[in-house]
């Protein structure tokens, strides 16, 4: 986050008899004092979502999944705690800087010094060989369910997707995003030409022990980009054994724009070969255990604090349990260290067994000397949940979300979304005050704009939409469709489900202010809430089945940026099927947001791309709320950033 907010809900100090502690909090010899855990070397967590969607680093791009690859994984560079903007050397021996000569006076060339002696868990010693290739095949894997557009951007300029193959197809007229059959008829010398090309972008120096980077144009973000997920180094020899590309370049196509189902049955997403804290023991279909990498290769904390060796906590089980009753009952009999709430709507249930509250400085107090859990309130965070338009339903081998595909009261066509008047009518119906008050437990704020509140660009004074039930009714009445007789919508009604992630009361939450506010305003229009298991809701998202999805986002990099791009022509844009043309209107307005260095002259432009959001409604902008945890008094350790998937366990211990 750009900034911090102040939750509704604040901790009152002037309760008779608590005791407050130190910055250090959850370090302090008092904070867990008469809680002891029965295993202080296995930590459970009981989380919602199904588990990771693949383990390979360069396609992953949900938080699932990221949780497992910050814990196995290592990058060259780190976040410095819980300082997102603040980096560290990790893989790398320093942080890139024009002033180590790390980067160009121009900005245009990158440099990472590699550290020696790192070895992956199978115990080959990483090689400057290993760092080049992995990021090399992340540019030619690619597709726009990756993440890799993060670096494709940088090092090649902004494109119309910002996939590796406009190189090939600048105007997007061949169909070669995602398409690996069209990409392999492609010129057999292009092709070769293009790898080369990447390879000549990113080059290893054995000699030197460097890995260099060469820009299109200056990029303020992009060391950044390298401290997350998609930045996890993979060795080269093992990837090519275990189903992945090999480096030649006659052959990259072959593994372009590869299914996360692709990929775990040819063995590189479901095997897990780094250099991070943990290795992965067991994958099952409700479990996921990693156990301690032993050899683990820092000697010299990261940070002043950071621990060194290999981690405290020998094992950590993760549970995917649907129901939260179920997580929280673990929670209370000690079976569970940390369980993750539904949503806001949770924790009234939680702070019932609430002893002792930490803030996002480390401030605690302790409520209740009796009570086993604590909370951290008032967490950063760098993510929102939003409500999208599909477009262009997928319709391919059915789909039952859409009902008969027809204006006839109980369906709606494959583009019912592609009329401006019901997006509208959408938005004017959904009710901000109940969500924020109810959902989010009064701890939010309605989002602005697209960018994060506080945040660059972001115009507090902008247009943004209002719950009012006329409005709504007004801009269904204008809309175009009709049925197969002539009715309007507003007559003849219309039918379709709205899927949200199984356990995410928050999402399902959404849905169901959606269906409740769109029915009272016409009993013919029929907005229906389904739960999908999270690899089903996954899958129907990646193969925009969804008509209407409701999906959160955490940004990549703290910049305005990685949302007007994400939101239009990237993740989500995409999976909504948005038109050419109206990408052809967002799309001159995030390119120069990007490029321009100005502050003022960035504020802007993005004004200009807030009106046009608003005056388009691609998706229902809905709350930034506020961030909570909570866990076991005995736990120590724990630390806010909100660019983590979810948690860094190599950081915790327990009493």
């Amino acid at each position: 986050m750009m900034r911090k907010r102040t939750l509704a809900t604040m901790i009152t100090t002037a309760t008779v008899g608590l005791l407050v502690l130190s910055a250090c909090g959850p370090q302090s010899a008092n904070f867990a004092a008469g809680f002891k855990s029965k295993d202080p070397t296995t930590f459970v967590i009981q989380e919602i979502a199904g588990g990771p969607a693949t383990l390979d680093p360069a396609l992953a791009y949900d938080s699932a999944s990221g949780e497992i690859l910050q814990n196995v994984y290592d990058t060259l560079v780190f976040f410095d705690r819980e300082k997102k903007s603040d980096l560290v050397p990790m893989l790398a021996t320093e942080v890139p800087t024009v002033k180590n000569g790390g980067i160009s006076a121009d900005g245009l060339t990158v440099t990472f010094k590699i550290r020696d002696g790192v070895k992956f868990h199978s115990g080959e010693e990483m090689t400057v060989e290993d760092v080049a290739f992995t990021f090399q095949r992340g540019l030619l894997s690619a597709g726009s369910n990756s993440p890799q557009w993060l670096f494709v951007e940088p090092l090649f300029g902004s494109t119309i997707y910002n996939d590796i193959v406009d190189q090939l197809d600048p105007d997007g007229e061949k169909g070669l995003i995602d398409n690996r059959d069209g990409l392999k008829a492609e010129d057999s010398g292009a092709l070769v030409g293009l790898c080369e090309t990447v390879k000549s972008k990113i080059v290893a120096d054995s000699a030197a022990n460097t890995v260099t980077f060469h820009l299109a144009q200056p990029w303020g973000p992009f060391v950044t980009t390298f401290a997350n997920m998609w930045g996890s180094v993979l060795p080269k020899a093992w990837v090519a054994a275990n189903g992945g590309w090999d480096g030649d370049c006659a052959t990259w196509q072959n593994y372009y724009a590869p299914t996360a189902d692709e990929l775990n049955e040819s063995g590189i997403g479901k095997k897990v070969n780094g250099t991070g804290p943990y290795k992965l023991k067991e994958w099952g279909d409700n479990e996921l255990i990693l156990e301690a990498n032993e050899n683990y290769w820092i000697t010299k904390p990261l940070w002043s604090g950071a621990p060194t060796g290999a981690p405290k906590l020998k094992t950590v089980i993760i549970k995917y349990v649907e129901e939260f009753s179920t997580r929280f009952a673990a929670m209370q009999a000690g079976d569970a260290d940390m369980i993750q709430a539904g949503s806001a709507q949770d924790w009234p249930v939680m702070d019932e067994a609430v002893g002792a509250t930490c803030d996002q400085d480390g401030v605690c107090t302790i409520d209740d000397a009796a009570k086993p859990l604590v909370r951290y309130v008032n967490q950063d965070v760098s993510n929102r949940t939003d409500a999208f338009f599909n477009f262009k339903i997928n319709t391919e081998g059915g789909n039952d979300f859409i009902g008969s595909g027809k204006i006839d009261g109980n369906g709606v066509p494959p583009d019912f979304f592609s009329d401006v008047h019901v997006r509208r009518a959408f938005a004017y119906c959904f009710d901000w005050d109940i969500y924020i008050r109810d959902v989010a437990q009064g701890e939010g704020q309605q989002a602005n704009n697209v960018m994060l509140l506080g945040e660059l660009g972001d115009d507090a004074k902008g247009m943004h939409y209002s719950y009012d039930e006329a409005k709504c009714a007004e801009e269904f009445k204008a809309s175009t469709w009709k049925s197969e007789d002539g009715k309007s919508l507003w007559d003849t009604g219309f039918r379709l489900i709205v899927g949200y992630n199984a356990g995410n009361t928050m999402r399902q939450a959404v849905a169901q202010i959606f269906r409740d506010n769109i029915s009272a305003v016409n009993p013919l229009f029929k907005v229906e809430s389904q739960s999908l298991e999270w690899p089903n809701y996954l899958e129907a998202y990646q193969g925009k089945k969804l008509p209407f999805f409701i999906i959160g986002w955490i940004e990549d990099i703290p910049d305005p940026h990685n949302w007007t791009f994400t939101y239009t022509a990237g993740a989500f844009g995409g999976k909504q099927g948005m038109p050419q043309e109206l990408k052809d209107q967002f799309r001159p307005l995030v390119e120069s947001g990007a490029k321009e260095i100005d502050p003022a002259k960035r504020t802007e432009i993005y004004k200009e791309f807030n009106k046009l959001y608003y005056e388009n409604v691609p998706a229902v902008l809905l709350a930034q709320t506020g961030g909570r945890r909570y866990m076991q008094r005995w736990v120590n350790g724990y630390y806010t950033n909100s660019l983590y998937s979810y948690n860094y366990y190599y950081v915790l211990s327990k009493s």
